[in-house]
């Protein structure tokens, strides 16, 4: 993993402290071929659009988001849509015209992304329509979230930003010094109750109020080791689960945790890398990390289920649930469902032909698939 990083800061030019820069794009694990597996499932496409250009190899978190049977998804070259879930047909489409970098994410009413100026832009979910624009620090690479009246945004800076959702004015602000290097991302937050959750830079976990931003407690997750700074990032930029009592985290080149939500104390840790964040099904944890094995972790103890290594180098996306299967996605555009009893590959199907870098989105046993290059896809195991 070292060697990774390495890699990837030849091609980037680092200006001033506080940079940061791309951790997804290359691997140095070797890409594992797929190979047939007795018994696997052929799994079936239900539909595919080519919708526009996705994220386009930019680095930029541009997502599907689903509420009830609609999907909108956001393009780098700044189109916003929205997609029926039913067919793929388009309902409506919004052209920005300006670089977005991340988004959209959904909720009250509104369709909200970030660009890579530092613009946050509201459209109405009903009809596209442009409803406010609010400016922030810097780029947006995490995607909006929303409760409660309030609109949270996380910048590549570090900074957490409370806007009101009727006008987009600025509530609160919450900062904290970013390190030397971290990943190209940020963490999008997790919102319970009058409670924000979200994961920084430098491997800590906040809980904030959401109401006024001010902090109850911040709690280190990982500890950056190693000779140099690059050895030393461990960013918290995946996806959080919350439980009833506690919240499960991953950083990148550090640890997995289980934390008590009521007063951010360590329950377990246990050493994971993943830049992709982790899931539940209520029973198990579940996670694809930074060499593309895809794990079961108790969430009681943090002992290592199961791992499964035959996706090794594929660049993983987020898994997510799926029926009662887990799924997965890779750089070829490859949905892979996989056993939660022993992380068994049980189907497989090509679903769109870019690499998945966007987390997949799941409605019962059907997948949303949103490749890099703009295409989606609704797809099943069966």
């Amino acid at each position: 993993m070292k060697t990774l990083i390495r890699l990837i800061l030849l091609a980037v030019v680092l200006f001033t402290s506080g940079c940061s820069f791309f951790g997804i794009e290359k691997s140095a694990v070797e890409v594992a071929e797929l190979a047939p597996i007795a018994g696997m499932q052929a799994g079936r496409v239900m539909w595919e659009r080519d919708l526009g250009k996705g994220a386009d190899g930019k680095g930029v978190t541009l997502v599907a988001s689903l509420d009830g049977s609609t999907l909108y998804v956001a393009h780098v070259d700044g189109k916003v849509e929205a997609v029926s879930t039913s067919g793929g047909a388009s309902l409506w489409v919004n052209d920005l015209d300006i670089q977005l970098g991340g988004g959209p994410g959904v909720g009250d009413g509104l369709v909200i992304s970030g660009t890579t100026e530092g613009e946050v832009i509201a459209l109405s979910q009903s009809t596209g329509s442009e409803s406010w624009r609010a400016t922030v620090s810097t780029d947006i690479p995490a995607v909006p979230v929303s409760a409660r009246g309030v609109v949270v945004i996380h910048t590549n800076d570090g900074k957490l930003y409370g806007l009101d959702i009727a006008t987009g004015e600025q509530l609160w602000l919450f900062h904290r010094t970013a390190p030397v290097l971290s990943l190209r991302g940020a963490n999008s937050p997790v919102i319970e109750g009058n409670s924000l959750y979200a994961g920084l830079d430098g491997g800590k976990l906040v809980k904030l109020d959401l109401m006024s931003g001010r902090p109850a407690w911040e709690t280190p997750i990982a500890y950056a080791s190693g000779r140099t700074e690059l050895d030393r990032v461990v960013d918290i930029d995946g996806l959080l689960v919350l439980g009833p009592s506690m919240l499960y985290v991953v950083t990148y080149q550090g640890d997995m945790a289980a934390v008590n939500k009521s007063d951010g104390k360590v329950k377990w840790r246990t050493a994971y890398s993943s830049y992709q964040g982790v899931i539940s099904d209520g029973h198990s944890l579940y996670a694809s990390d930074a060499n593309g094995y895809v794990a079961a972790v108790s969430p009681q103890s943090g002992e290592i289920l199961w791992r499964q290594k035959a996706l090794s180098g594929r660049r993983l996306s987020p898994p997510v649930m799926a029926g009662n299967l887990i799924a997965v996605a890779d750089l070829e555009g490859y949905v892979h469902w996989l056993s939660p009893v022993d992380g068994s590959i049980v189907a497989r199907v090509e679903a769109v032909s870019s690499a998945v870098r966007a987390p997949l989105v799941a409605q019962g046993g059907t997948v949303y698939v949103y490749g890099d290059e703009g295409e989606l896809a609704a797809v099943t195991a069966q």
